[in-house]
């Protein structure tokens, strides 16, 4: 029986060793089920997401061997990086009850692991700028994040003892 997924090429490595297998697991965890009528697909990560806690273990530690793969093809650590936070935030968000499940739904974290690493291992010199970015944008954000909720433990603090 043919899979019914993305059929472009796998990427190959200069060892000619293929992503095959981490292609075959992101199509199964992120689009192997068609929604009928809407066009739209999930996968088995999102069914097993509604198990609380072990679901989203489950579905984090199959994600975890995509960016495994990742690393076997020497992917830059950057790049590697990036695959982390992907896989970090879907389980991180994921692990919320209802706006998890919801949220399983859009990101495809290991379709888009898969993306990054069709691209690396198929140009191991394509440049990481955007991931760089990536980060940047995070940090500026946590440390917004962080700043607002100083500010307003001291707004609090200073409330309450004024």
């Amino acid at each position: 029986m043919a899979r019914a997924h993305d059929n472009r090429s796998t990427a190959t490595t200069a060892s000619g060793a293929s992503t095959a297998d981490a292609e075959l697991l992101a199509w199964l965890l992120d689009n192997s089920i068609p929604i009928p009528g809407t066009g739209r697909r999930i996968g088995i990560d999102a069914i097993i997401g509604f198990v609380p806690g072990l679901g989203d273990i489950l579905s984090g530690g199959l994600g975890l061997m995509i960016v495994l793969r990742g690393v076997q093809r020497g992917l830059p650590a950057v790049v590697v990086a990036r695959m982390l936070a992907n896989v970090g935030l879907d389980f991180a968000i994921g692990s919320i009850p209802l706006i998890g499940d919801a949220f399983d739904l859009w990101y495809k974290s290991n379709a888009r692991n898969i993306g990054l690493l069709r691209r690396y291992a198929a140009n191991p010199s394509a440049s990481t700028a955007g991931q760089w970015g990536f980060f940047v944008v995070l940090l500026t954000v946590i440390g917004a994040v962080a700043a607002a909720f100083v500010w307003l433990v001291w707004s609090l603090l200073s409330a309450l003892f004024s």
